[in-house]
């Protein structure tokens, strides 16, 4: 046969080219109207199926990208559209609660891959073209579609049979075009010698690739080396893991992601699906747990209204009851004082006409005007003591405790034990507080007790001896107490156990459950002092004292420091904050 022409050969692969390149034009030009389509109508950029230009639907039907929506002004809980400005209400994730345009992004994705099929198509077009224009190396009109790796030689099916008919030429290796072995690279230092070998040093990395001349008698020469085939099939290996590490990663990361969105419309709730009885289906609202906290929040402070709109009146009823009993006893002393006014008024008529009167007549009045006299300083020493008694004031000052209970009276009165081992300074600490004085340790018998005011409070303080054979007494005093003094030897170490004990002991009374604990630890000034942080830790305080109020206070009985914080302390946790300044 008679070889075909190279010159039709070159017009035939032109016109293929001119083709193809039109296609490709036609395709690019098409991609461009889509892109002006799909663009958003603020920013004019592209929208995408993902990140910050994904496509928003607003109430009003408009579609926004999400980079523009956390762009616009809030007002209050909504957005206002660029285009109509009406408003869309926004829940508690804001932008990325409102619904992404599915329509838009379902024609998104269409085009894409449109696209895609597209260039693939192309690419198959020009895999075709080179195909066709290897040619069989024995017959130039006959296609190439197996290559003999022994020859080197492309061949098609016929040529193959009769080239490789002998016995020698039969055992050649002929494999499909699309299984040919790649081209052996040329040494660029040696181009008729390929290259083989990878070295290995870290010196030769940027330039690994070697030939047989390379490795023998060139730069490489002594250099641990490998077979290039046998390294390049380890790459892939480690490349083949990477992907398979890479896989098991993305589909990590996508399953956190669908729990994200799991876990995000648990929070928002929403409608649901659901069949009744009858087999028919309806949309039923399923609250979410923010709304569920929010219902929590709204119960929880309507009950708590409640309660404030009870003790309310419960302390409104008790000030009218005070109101009335005060006015009851002003109205009796009104009473009582024009009943004096009267029996003085009478008596000074009398005076006046025993005066007037002959001198028989007032000796034979004296008796009766003696007995006046009498009777008027006696009504007026009573009413000198009555009035030394009483302040006539009428401010009602009014206390309010952590509990609401309101109290009426100048002070409010608190009852206090202060307990502790024998010699820790609680009998010291009472009359420092009472008289502002240092009074030498003498070891308590029984009990004393004071009465010490501080600011709007007057506190009962009963001091109960610490001897061992005394503690068993103490249970005696903590009927009604409403706070414990609990005093300790800060120089003492080795009763530190001790205190710790008989603590616990006390913390365990049923009638003390709901009393204040003050931790004193005393004489802090004295050198070699436990700390109080150290204490607390060697007690365990945070753990024994758990579920209660409790406070540790430093103080030294002598100089009276430390003592007035830890009454302010009581008087914080007894009386509500506001009512302290009222002295």
């Amino acid at each position: 046969m008679a070889p075909v022409p190279l010159v039709h050969l070159l017009q035939s692969r032109v016109q293929l080219l001119l083709r193809l390149r039109a296609k490709i034009f036609d395709l690019n030009k098409a991609i461009e109207q889509d892109r002006s389509v799909l663009e958003c109508g603020v920013c004019e950029d592209v929208f995408s199926l993902q990140g910050d230009k994904v496509p928003r639907l607003l109430l009003c039907g408009h579609t926004v990208c999400h980079d523009c929506l956390t762009r616009l002004p809030l007002h209050g809980r909504a957005v206002r559209c660029p285009f109509d400005r009406q408003a869309t209400e926004l829940g508690d994730s804001g932008v990325w609660g409102l619904k992404k345009n599915f329509a838009l992004l379902e024609l998104l994705e269409r085009l894409q891959n449109g696209a895609s099929n597209q260039s693939g198509m192309s690419e198959d077009v020009l895999r075709e073209m080179g195909e066709c224009i290897i040619r069989c190396d024995e017959d130039e009109t006959h296609t190439a579609s197996m290559y003999c790796t022994v020859c080197a030689t492309h061949l098609c099916a016929e040529c193959s049979q009769l080239t490789h008919s002998t016995r020698t030429l039969a055992k050649h290796r002929r494999v499909p075009l699309a299984d040919k072995p790649h081209e052996k690279m040329l040494c660029p230092q040696h181009q008729v010698h390929a290259i083989e070998f990878v070295c290995l040093e870290d010196g030769c990395q940027p330039g690994p690739l070697m030939c047989c001349v390379c490795k023998e008698y060139g730069k490489h020469q002594g250099h641990k080396h490998a077979i290039l085939e046998a390294e390049a099939n380890q790459i892939r290996a480690s490349i083949l893991d990477m992907a398979h590490c890479i896989r098991t990663f993305t589909e990590e990361v996508s399953d956190y992601s669908r729990k994200l969105v799991g876990i995000v419309q648990q929070i928002e709730g929403g409608e649901q699906i659901v069949e009744d009885s009858m087999g028919m289906a309806h949309t039923e609202h399923v609250p979410g747990t923010a709304e569920s906290a929010r219902s929590c929040v709204r119960a929880y402070f309507a009950d708590l209204h409640e309660t404030l709109c009870r003790q309310e009146e419960m302390a409104l009823s008790v000030v009218d009851a005070h109101v009335r009993e005060r006015l009851i006893w002003l109205r009796q002393q009104q009473e009582d004082m024009t009943i004096l006014l009267s029996q003085v008024s009478t008596a000074c008529l009398h005076c006046e006409k025993t005066l007037q009167q002959d001198d028989c007549r007032v000796i034979l009045a004296k008796q009766e005007i003696n007995r006046l006299l009498e009777t008027l300083q006696k009504q007026q020493q009573q009413f000198t003591e009555l009035a030394d008694h009483i302040q006539l004031d009428a401010g009602i000052p009014v206390t309010f405790t952590k509990d609401n209970r309101v109290h009426i009276g100048p002070k409010m009165e608190i009852r206090v034990v202060t307990l502790g081992l024998d010699g820790a300074g609680k009998t010291t600490i009472l009359f420092k507080l009472k008289q502002d004085e240092f009074m030498q340790p003498i070891p308590t018998i029984g009990f004393n007790v004071e009465t010490v005011e501080y600011k709007n409070l007057k506190f009962t303080i009963w001091d109960v001896g610490g001897k061992h054979k005394l503690r068993p007494l103490w249970k005696h005093y903590y009927l009604n107490t409403q706070a414990v003094v609990f005093v300790i030897d800060s120089c003492h170490r080795d009763r530190l156990m001790e205190s710790h004990s008989e603590l616990a002991k006390l913390l365990t009374e049923k009638e003390l459950r709901d009393a204040l604990l003050l931790i004193f630890a005393n004489k802090q000034e004295v050198p070699g002092a436990v700390s109080v942080e150290e204490m607390t830790e060697l007690l365990s305080l945070h753990k024994l004292c758990c579920g209660r109020s409790w406070h540790i206070q430093g103080c030294d009985a002598r100089s009276g420091m430390g003592l007035h914080e830890g009454l302010d302390w009581l008087s914080r946790q007894l009386v509500a904050a506001g009512v302290l300044d009222v002295a």
